[in-house]
């Protein structure tokens, strides 16, 4: 599991960029007309800024450890889990010593706490400015929302961590196992939820995979896989999540913009693959897809995928009905 005592990422994220959040400071300084705004992580060894403005994405690495006993007012922030505003620090008797106001000439602090998903506290969001404030409910709506997108990037990190604990791909097609498709795809409803975009489910299945087995032998079928689970990887993007179930059930999860455009993505998907088992020479095989779309509710992926798989089994079906006709009319 994640350590949230240690220090976390390193200029550039395996899952995020720092870049990202350099943009999303830069925003809050420029709407809230604040000279110095800071996310800073705290831990038991201390307080380290992480990003701030006009730093152009300063790394992590780079900016010096302050001791946990160092008072300020990220700390009181951290180590009391709420929010603090401070709009008037040198005639405030409680901040008015603080080293901050003395020697940075800091008069307004806004402080809020970031949370790792579980609920631990992973540092600070902070707006400091040299002349006293007056922010309104307003900008505090705001400066939480923008709290809530950076504490969903440290919820896809934890996320990817969790994963590194277990077998987190399928040992055939090196693509996510049921276990860790799930994780993702969960992660990525909640995410749609609270952003308010569309995700689809592909649930995919190898039409006759047994026959396939059966008259060729397991090392023609693993190549089928094989190379279905390649085609995804190739022709879905890099944020789509593609997984397999078992056997030959295939899953892709996908953040949509345009509903009207999946039937060309689905057809590129199928005719990609029969492309590639041509030129691998493997006997050519159709897929049966099925899909569904979150609802603008909170949902298990258990749900949405149930949905995919049953629209699946429809087309599936129908593949079978227009094969058994085929074959029947060939006979005649």
């Amino acid at each position: 599991m994640f350590e949230t005592d240690q220090w976390a990422f390193s200029g550039v994220d395996g899952q995020i960029s720092l870049h990202k959040w350099q943009k999303t400071i830069d925003l809050i300084t420029g709407l809230f007309s604040a000279p110095t705004c800071y996310i800073v992580q705290a831990t038991s060894k201390g307080f380290r800024v992480v990003v701030r403005n006009n730093e152009q994405g300063s790394h992590f690495e780079t900016n010096p450890i302050l001791p946990p006993q160092t008072p300020l007012f990220c700390k009181h922030v951290a180590e009391n889990n709420n929010t603090l505003y401070v709009n008037n620090a040198s005639n405030d008797a409680q901040w008015s010593t603080m080293p901050e106001v003395i020697e940075d000439n800091v008069e307004s602090y806004l402080g809020l706490p970031i949370h790792w998903p579980e609920g631990e506290v992973f540092g600070t969001l902070c707006l400091k400015d040299s002349k006293q404030t007056h922010y309104t409910n307003e900008y505090f709506e705001l400066i939480e929302q923008l709290r809530d997108l950076i504490e969903d990037d440290l919820a896809l990190v934890y996320s990817f961590e969790q994963m590194r604990e277990i077998a987190m791909l399928d040992s055939l097609t090196n693509i996510y196992n049921r276990r860790a498709l799930t994780l993702l795809a969960q992660q990525k409803l909640n995410l749609a939820l609270r952003l308010g975009f569309d995700v689809c489910c592909l649930f995919i299945d190898i039409n006759d995979f047994k026959k396939l087995n059966d008259t060729y032998g397991h090392e023609a079928g693993d190549k089928a896989l094989i190379i279905l689970a390649n085609t995804l990887k190739i022709h879905l993007r890099d944020a789509d999540i593609v997984g397999r179930l078992g056997g030959d059930e295939f899953v892709a999860v996908m953040q949509v913009s345009d509903k009207s455009k999946l039937s060309y993505i689905i057809d590129k998907i199928t005719t990609e693959y029969s492309k590639a088992l041509i030129k691998e020479s493997v006997c050519d095989l159709s897929l049966s897809i099925g899909y569904s779309f979150n609802e603008n509710q909170k949902q298990p992926f258990d749900a949405l995928l149930n949905d995919a798989d049953q629209a699946m089994y429809k087309n599936k079906q129908a593949y079978k009905q227009e094969k058994k006709l085929n074959n029947s009319t060939n006979l005649q």
